[in-house]
């Protein structure tokens, strides 16, 4: 279900950028970021709504907000989407981001080689047992 993920912070910045699957990488997940924060700020102006997911043919962005203000974006398949089990594993995500990289949210400067290690965080937290339900791509 879930290929890839990026969080960002309210400035359309990707702090930190994720790949379960085997496929390839965003070529330039910056980009990437500050578009989705671009499309996300329109839909938010122009149609007082959030912008929830964008569908292509094969996939599903899902995107989510934390009350911090970080967004989190999960590039999943579209066979198996399930809104609330993202929006409950994108919470535990961004709460263990908060939690592991507080002082250099506080002090961000743009260096966001910091938010690299959270890679091993954020696996035990796949891992956990009520995450268990939600399955990664791994081809």
């Amino acid at each position: 279900m879930i290929q890839q993920l990026m969080i960002i912070n309210r400035a359309g910045i990707a702090l930190f950028y994720h790949n379960f699957s085997r496929s390839k990488n965003f070529k330039d997940h910056q980009s990437l970021a500050s578009y989705f924060d671009l499309l996300c700020r329109f839909t938010k102006n122009q149609f007082k709504e959030s912008l929830r997911t964008i569908s292509l043919d094969n996939s599903i962005f899902f995107f989510y907000t934390h009350q911090s203000g970080l967004h989190i974006i999960f590039k999943c398949d579209n066979k198996s989407f399930d809104r609330e089990l993202l929006e409950s594993l994108a919470d535990k995500i961004i709460d263990n981001f908060i939690k592991k990289f507080k002082n250099d949210l506080k002090d961000f400067n743009g260096e966001i080689s910091n938010f690299h290690g959270f890679s091993k965080i954020l696996e035990k937290v796949i891992d956990s047992k009520d995450i268990k339900k939600i399955p990664l791509i791994q081809e």
